[in-house]
């Protein structure tokens, strides 16, 4: 019975393959594949230094290897590094996969620490987070010191935190006051008036946390590096969260939460949840 695997961006499996070392830097990665027929049963589709490998999500391919099918009815999709995105199915049976990605391809760069947050890897020191003063701090990881850039959007802005002791107290932009238990609240940005607002939350011991924001009229462009390795849309939105210092990751999560659902989405927003701020150009 064929066995489909349909996945994107999952952080199972990323590790790399005992036994067989990487040289250099990759020459692209695997970035989703669909395998039918006897390539499911198989499970094998990159060829490196004479040894079949199970194609894994977030793969880097290198030099020298080669990436194959054997069913029709499968394919697998890359982002290489001279050749941009490339779909292995139907005709195509084979491709293989030559040079290295470019030290300021600020795409790739994404790619990997989005591969590297998701298994764990990703770097201590790229975590940032608003702290209030005081005993037990109230934390807003994803908000910044200074002005949040968001955009005016149907789709409400969620704000989390972790730390003060409940019950809370949030003032919006209008002044209205909402207590609540819980440590988030959804803030609907498509009503608020002008382009400068503020959110303070105090707890019962009357500690206070105020995250200010900005309304922009549109977020900064992708560069084209970077739209060139897209595919659902969860590249660009961890490009953005590291613009300006991480002053986009409250969008970058909102954007986030507007795709479809799926587990590397939902890992990629808890990250920024936690702080992580993306490294960019």
């Amino acid at each position: 019975m064929s066995r489909i695997l349909i996945l994107f961006l999952v952080a199972l499996g990323l590790q790399a393959q005992p036994g067989i070392a990487d040289d250099g830097r990759p020459a692209g990665y695997i970035m989703a594949y669909e395998l039918k027929g006897v390539d499911a049963e198989k499970g094998t589709v990159v060829v490196r230094k004479g040894s079949e490998l199970a194609p894994k999500l977030l793969m880097p391919l290198y030099d020298d290897d080669a990436v194959f099918i054997r069913d029709e009815a499968s394919k697998i999709t890359l982002s290489l590094a001279k050749e941009g995105n490339l779909v292995v199915s139907g005709k195509l049976m084979r491709k293989e996969i030559a040079g290295e990605m470019a030290s300021g391809d600020d795409g790739f760069s994404i790619i990997e620490q989005i591969a590297d947050i998701l298994t764990g890897d990703g770097d201590g020191d790229s975590f940032s987070v608003l702290v209030s003063k005081g005993g037990d701090e109230i934390v807003v990881p994803m908000a910044v010191h200074g002005r949040n850039y968001v955009l005016r959007s149907a789709q409400p802005l969620r704000l989390s935190w972790t730390g003060g002791e409940g019950s809370f107290s949030v003032t919006v932009a209008d002044g209205k006051t909402v207590t609540q238990t819980t440590r988030d609240i959804e803030i609907p940005t498509a009503g608020i008036a002008g382009n400068r607002f503020s959110v303070t939350i105090a707890d019962a011991r009357r500690q206070k946390l105020r995250i200010a924001f900005e309304i922009k009229k549109a977020a900064p462009k992708i560069p084209e590096d970077v739209q060139a390795r897209e595919n659902r849309g969860e590249v660009g939105a961890i490009w953005l969260a590291g613009r300006d210092n991480g002053a986009w990751r409250l969008e970058a999560a909102r954007q986030l939460r507007a795709l479809p659902p799926a587990k590397t989405t939902s890992d990629l927003i808890t990250a920024l949840e936690k702080g992580w701020l993306p490294r960019s150009k």
